[in-house]
């Protein structure tokens, strides 16, 4: 299963290469030429690249928006620490302890000392 990452606008660059590098295909919503574009448009942007959404905005932890977009899923970050290599340490401990959330739909929200997941059980 060939598993892609939106990141959001307000994901470091960094990031990019740190994926890529794990063999997921990344894109960044600014090299896209998409940035400042609504949280909507976002989701049809992930929609179009059948890409999961990986974000440091709180919007996306709404579970109704999530639920009624057809999209991989979302990962949301909510650290206080926004510093780069705190972003890489967690999605890095993430991905060694939770990979197989990824092989479908869910909302996942990554916090200081816990990871938040929730599936689309309501969706058919």
């Amino acid at each position: 299963m060939n598993i892609k990452f939106l990141l959001d606008e307000n994901m470091p660059f960094a990031l990019i290469e740190f994926l890529r590098n794990k063999g997921y295909e990344t894109e960044h919503i600014k090299q896209l030429g998409q940035g400042g574009i609504r949280n909507g448009e976002v989701y049809q942007v992930a929609l179009e690249k059948d890409a999961w959404i990986l974000t440091r905005d709180s919007d996306f932890k709404s579970y109704h928006k999530f639920v009624i977009h057809p999209i991989k899923g979302i990962i949301v970050i909510t650290l206080s620490d926004t510093r780069t290599q705190n972003i890489l340490n967690y999605v890095q401990q993430f991905l060694e302890t939770q990979f197989e959330k990824l092989l479908s739909k869910h909302l996942i929200i990554i916090e200081e000392g816990e990871i938040k997941i929730y599936g689309d059980s309501e969706v058919k």
